[in-house]
């Protein structure tokens, strides 16, 4: 499945109610993603600019944009999804690509 790397913001209403529903919440995206198919990888929670970088496994693009605003729409979260690829595909696909240029 293709490789997903979401950069996640908590909103003000998420860290006013970080106390009462952070794990519930937590729980909720989670599950949210593998009811459309997609699967949670890891989830790494951060100091800095975003409050969480996620890794996820989707079926296609679509599945993780539907998850991606479903989450949102939660009201705790702002959050970018792109899609990923591993090294050894990177690796791979730039061979390729050098390889159509000579």
């Amino acid at each position: 499945m293709p490789t997903y790397v979401s950069l996640v913001k908590f909103t003000q209403h998420g860290l006013q109610s970080m106390k009462d529903k952070g794990v519930e919440r937590a729980e909720m995206v989670k599950k949210n993603a593998q009811a459309l198919g997609g699967k949670l990888v890891q989830a790494y929670y951060c100091l800095g600019e975003y409050d969480v970088v996620a890794i996820w496994d989707f079926p296609d693009n679509k599945t993780a944009m539907k998850a991606a605003v479903l989450n949102a729409s939660l009201g705790h979260i702002q959050i970018k999804t792109m899609p990923a690829v591993n090294r050894d595909d990177w690796k791979k696909l730039l061979q390729e690509t050098i390889g159509k240029l000579k």
